[in-house]
């Protein structure tokens, strides 16, 4: 992975990776480094995506989900005890050895924003404990790395902010994480939420990842910002976005959510914000 690195989330089947990924570098004025894929570790080994996004020339970011994505958060057969328990294991050694028989390389999220309320594996909700989140993260990478020398481990909280609780009581060790992350979005001014300024949605949380985790490298894995009240708030936001990274040298690179969901994530969903991460991620990679 080259340093810096940076990457999206671009939400296309495989089939249509390549139209959708030389159409997002057009925009970006850069071909990304890293692109995400999302699976849910009841799912198939995604052989075709991994092919693709290594054939154009990029690093798979796969976030390796334990729970049925179809379903809200309450599913207690995926709690953390359940993962304890080894009532997960059979999945996670059918990932293990499909992800070491394909043997490129893979950067590997396990149950994210564990810090957040969102998830099945949410420290703090059905039950769930820090301690297990910790046992759960050492059994998966157990099992993992045992067949797949070619993954390295993310370990990705939500940074701090409305919903979140503090997460270095999570941390597995740095024996068994190769990269800490973090996501954050600006989701504006809406019911629950404020905007927030790059410095204040990811400050605090790396300075705390500083601490937690001094001699890792930093990867911002999921980011994105909606717009706001005026045209150019969003394009002013990704300004500030890539200041933070400027100053932020040990954060070694970041992912976009490329996509229009809860809300328009997108660098393109007006041309301002566009032009201005064009603009902010070729002052980036040329630092």
């Amino acid at each position: 992975m080259p340093d810096p690195a940076w990457g999206a989330f671009l939400s296309a089947p495989a089939s249509e990776s390549r139209v959708t990924f030389d159409r997002f570098a057009a925009l970006a004025g850069a071909q990304p480094d890293l692109l995400h894929l999302y699976a849910s570790t009841r799912d198939s080994h995604p052989q075709d995506h991994l092919d693709t996004i290594r054939q154009l020339g990029a690093t798979p970011v796969l976030t390796l989900e334990p729970w049925n994505p179809r379903v809200g958060p309450y599913q207690p057969e995926f709690s953390l005890s359940s993962i304890n328990a080894g009532q997960h294991d059979s999945d996670l050694q059918r990932w293990a050895a499909e992800l070491g028989s394909w043997g490129h390389p893979v950067l590997l999220r396990f149950a994210q924003e564990m810090n957040g309320t969102w998830y099945p594996w949410s420290v703090g909700l059905y039950g769930n404990t820090a301690a297990e989140y910790r046992a759960a993260w050492v059994r998966m990478h157990r099992i993992i790395s045992a067949q797949a020398p070619n993954v390295a481990f993310v370990w990705t909280p939500n940074a701090l902010t409305e919903g979140t609780r503090e997460f270095t009581d999570c941390y597995p060790g740095d024996r068994f994480v190769d990269h800490v992350g973090l996501d954050g979005y600006n989701w504006g001014d809406t019911p629950g939420h404020r905007w927030q300024s790059p410095d204040e949605l990811f400050s605090r949380s790396l300075s705390t990842m500083r601490r937690l985790a001094p001699t890792l490298p930093m990867l911002l894995t999921e980011v994105g910002c909606a717009e706001g009240v005026r045209p150019d708030d969003k394009a002013r936001w990704i300004d500030k976005f890539f200041n933070l990274m400027l100053r932020n040298t040990d954060v070694t690179g970041f992912l976009w959510f490329q996509t229009d969901k809860e809300r328009d994530w997108r660098i393109n969903s007006s041309p301002t914000s566009t032009q201005a991460f064009r603009d902010g991620l070729s002052k980036w990679i040329s630092s």
